[in-house]
């Protein structure tokens, strides 16, 4: 196994840099902290300034320019600690928001700091319901709807909904549930990962049977895409243009100049995907947030927005082909990553505990 990994980063020309940097970002506080070795490298998004510590006031020590890749210590909300030669303990502040693209120098080493790991994925035997802390009303699983799960205690699965902070759960009775595989130990066909968001179904928002419809098109697009060993996959090369000759409806969008568009409601499809490609061993070639503000149906700085001038490209950086699936059931989407059989194989396009034969024929 480890002569695996050894190869693979060799491949890659990774820089696997010593020890592991601290996690807690004391960055409103002006203790001094020693050079220390930076698990992590980000892309500077536009020239800015580098504070002398993570705050407004604090005295500006130096610029970085656009396009810049520097290593990275800590991502936080606001500020994000880089190393900065120029300050007398190598390293200074930038604003969070103009830091893209963050990953780790080793990828095969876990996600990202702050992305919670899901467990397995479950399929709703019956329609369901639950109740986020301070909802006047309960929302509602269709039976057939699949719900990735991020812990399993006391006959319940616990998983995110929305930008809540505490996870809402079903009972674990009602579910068929597949546990995940990892990546070292998949078998053609095995299920690596899957991860879900949730959308509003109701017609009384204006704009919103659009923002479903587009929805539906683009899932059905990604359905069955695979990416082969090496390869990048590129969002907008499997669903862009999004454009009215293209088969999107007009509907609200986030990101632009206009409050509706052709093809919105896409960017939840790519933010899907975008989270688990965050908990995958993969490297992010390409991304681009809705704002830092993030959007309603994330936490903040986990979206990818793509549409004419932005994409969310990522390279399979594992050794053998990856194959995407989607789900989308009446505001429930999921996305599955899959070890992709060989051609040979007669199952590929089955999700999880199904043969080909049975699989959902709009999948």
């Amino acid at each position: 196994m480890g002569r695996l990994i050894a190869a693979l980063l060799a491949a890659l020309c990774l820089c696997v840099t010593g020890t592991a940097a601290r996690c807690a970002l004391a960055q409103d506080t002006k203790e001094e902290k020693t050079q220390e070795a930076a698990e992590f490298y980000g892309y500077i998004g536009k020239r800015m300034d580098v504070h002398r510590w993570g705050e407004e006031d604090s005295y500006v020590i130096g610029t970085v320019e656009a396009g810049e890749i520097v290593d990275v210590y800590v991502k936080g909300r606001t500020w994000t600690r880089i190393a900065f030669a120029d300050s007398p303990n190598g390293m200074g502040y930038v604003r969070t928001k103009y830091v893209e693209r963050v990953q780790r120098k080793d990828p095969f080493a876990g996600p990202l700091p702050g992305t919670s790991k899901h467990v397995a994925v479950g399929v709703a035997l019956r329609d369901l319901t639950f109740k986020p802390e301070g909802y006047k009303y309960p929302i509602e699983v269709k039976a057939g709807s699949w719900l990735s799960i991020e812990k399993i205690r006391d006959g319940r699965a616990y998983f995110p909904y929305m930008r809540e902070e505490k996870n809402v759960s079903v009972k674990t009775e009602y579910l068929r549930l597949y546990d995940f595989v990892p990546w070292d130990e998949a078998q053609p066909g095995d299920l690596l990962y899957a991860f879900t968001t949730f959308y509003t179904t109701s017609l009384n928002k204006e704009g919103n049977a659009g923002r479903m419809y587009n929805i539906r098109l683009a899932s059905e697009r990604l359905t069955g895409i695979r990416v082969k060993a090496g390869e990048c996959f590129s969002f907008n090369d499997i669903c862009g243009p999004y454009t009215k000759e293209n088969g999107y409806r007009s509907a609200p969008i986030l990101a632009g100049d206009s409050e509706f568009g052709y093809g919105g409601g896409v960017c939840q499809i790519c933010s899907t995907i975008y989270n688990i490609v965050l908990r995958l061993s993969a490297v992010i070639e390409e991304m681009h947030w809705h704002s830092q503000g993030g959007v309603s149906y994330l936490p903040a700085g986990f979206d990818a927005t793509v549409g004419s001038q932005s994409d969310m490209v990522f390279r399979n950086i594992l050794p053998y082909d990856l194959r995407i699936e989607f789900e989308n059931l009446e505001g429930t989407m999921t996305a599955f990553f899959f070890r992709d059989y060989d051609e040979q194989e007669s199952d590929a396009g089955a999700l999880p505990g199904e043969k080909a034969e049975d699989a959902n024929p709009d999948f």
